[in-house]
C-alpha cells in the first residue's frame, strides 16, 4: 500500500499521543519481537515501534523485517522509532485515511 503525503501526515498526528506497543531491546530483534508485532495488528490499525538504545539493531533493520513478517506500511522512521500502518482486514476499520 502506498500512503499519500497527507495520509501519512495524518497518521503521524495520530501517532504523536501513541505510546510504542512494541519494544526492541538488548536481545535485538528475535522471533517474539516480529511476533509481537503481528500479534499488535490485531488489535491496532497503526503501531509504534521503540527501538532502545541497548539493541544492536538499527531501526531500519527492525522496520524491514517486521513489514516483510506483517506486510505492513511503513509511515516514517523517526531516530529509533518506527511507524507502521496496517488497515483492518475483517474488522471495520478504525482509522479513515483522507483521499
Amino acid at each position: 500500500m502506498k500512503l499519500a503525503s497527507n495520509q501519512r501526515k495524518f497518521l503521524e498526528a495520530l501517532a504523536n499521543q501513541m505510546d510504542p506497543i512494541v519494544r526492541v531491546g538488548k536481545n535485538g530483534l528475535e522471533a517474539k519481537v516480529v511476533s509481537s508485532v503481528s500479534e499488535a495488528f490485531n488489535s491496532h490499525e497503526l503501531i509504534k515501534i521503540k527501538i532502545l538504545d541497548s539493541s544492536p539493531n538499527t531501526a531500519e533493520e527492525v522496520a524491514e523485517e517486521a513489514i516483510k513478517a506483517t506486510k505492513a506500511t511503513l509511515v516514517r522512521i523517526i531516530g529509533r522509532t518506527i511507524l507502521l500502518y496496517k488497515p483492518f482486514e475483517e474488522k471495520p476499520k478504525k482509522i479513515e485515511l483522507p483521499k
